[in-house]
């Protein structure tokens, strides 16, 4: 499904600024394989979502919101494909949603990414703590300190990790099904041993 996606999507762009996100995007669609945008296509929607997650960067729901909407405003000529993709998705996990598997989804993996989130949140507030520029130039220096923290520790295996102990303590087998059928549409889902797993 278009979840696992969403969650790696929220983690690059959670902490995204114009100098490094260029290494940040090019990681997301090499490594970590997303394919349904490219890096420029990324760079707009992380562009995009910057501002909400600086400045509430403890409040999930805000940030979910934002980067729904940045994704569907900033998909370019992608817009009705990704609105055809989640109305598929929908439509498979009825009476589910896609939003509401989502959001059961953030806890788990919140809590398996524990250290990492609290080490870019402790890296954010620090930075505002301490920087002495003002507005759109502490922002920026700032997102620039948490990049470091992204590029080193959100790798393949990582996010495969997270994946494999979300799916296998938390999605039910429908949603799974949903899942195999539709998150190749938006990564290498074959790059991660998640792909593998079979619940019934």
């Amino acid at each position: 499904m278009v979840r696992s996606s969403i969650v790696i999507v929220f983690f690059l762009v959670q902490f995204s600024d114009a100098t490094k996100l260029d290494d940040v995007m090019k990681m997301a669609t090499t490594e970590l394989g997303i394919t349904f945008w490219n890096q420029a296509e990324l760079t707009v929607i992380a562009n995009c979502c910057e501002s909400q997650f600086y400045v509430t960067p403890n409040n999930n729901t805000a940030i979910l919101s934002a980067a729904k909407n940045c994704i569907l405003k900033n998909s370019g000529n992608k817009a009705v494909s990704a609105l055809a993709l989640y109305s598929n998705v929908n439509n498979c996990l009825n009476p589910e949603t896609l939003d509401s598997v989502v959001s059961d989804l953030i806890a788990p993996v919140l809590a398996l990414a524990d250290a990492l989130v609290r080490k870019l949140k402790t890296t954010l507030s620090n930075c505002k703590d301490t920087n002495t520029q003002t507005g759109a130039a502490k922002q920026e220096a700032c997102i620039q300190k948490t990049y470091g923290v992204v590029l080193t520790d959100l790798t393949l295996a990582y996010v495969d990790g997270i994946c494999k102990k979300v799916v296998n303590e938390n999605v039910e087998p429908k949603e799974w099904g949903c899942g195999l059928k539709y998150i190749p549409s938006v990564l290498t889902f074959s790059k991660y041993e998640c792909s593998k797993i079979v619940k019934n």
